[in-house]
């Protein structure tokens, strides 16, 4: 089966988490909060809401990094429970070569290229 289109799921101190499926394996985007502050140059470090609302702002953008990431294999593997778990992780170095996001930090309008 492909893989489905990446979803928003949470947002904690650690950072943004996108989900997607492949079945019967679930995928795990992780974006860090210092990759986030850092790509999007939020001042004060930002917060859960604002790194939230850019994400969910640029989700198409978001997921199609996520989702080249693990066609390319850039994973790592975990037991779930009755499931494998994909995890990939963005990094700043994913976030400045990408075509698809832009810096822009007013996360009221999407910035998909």
């Amino acid at each position: 089966m492909a893989l489905g289109p990446f979803e928003f799921a949470t947002s904690t101190k650690e950072g943004v988490t996108l989900l997607a499926r492949d079945e019967p394996m679930v995928v795990h985007a992780q974006i860090p909060t210092d990759v986030l502050n850092d790509y999007f140059k939020l001042t004060g470090d930002g917060t859960n809401h604002q790194r939230q609302k850019l994400v969910i702002a640029n989700l198409d953008a978001f997921g199609k990094i996520a989702a080249g990431k693990y066609e390319r294999g850039e994973l790592k593997y975990r037991d779930g429970q009755g499931t494998t778990v994909a995890m990939v992780r963005l990094s700043l170095f994913d976030l400045e070569c990408s075509t698809h996001l832009s810096r822009d930090a007013d996360a009221s309008q999407p910035r998909l290229h």
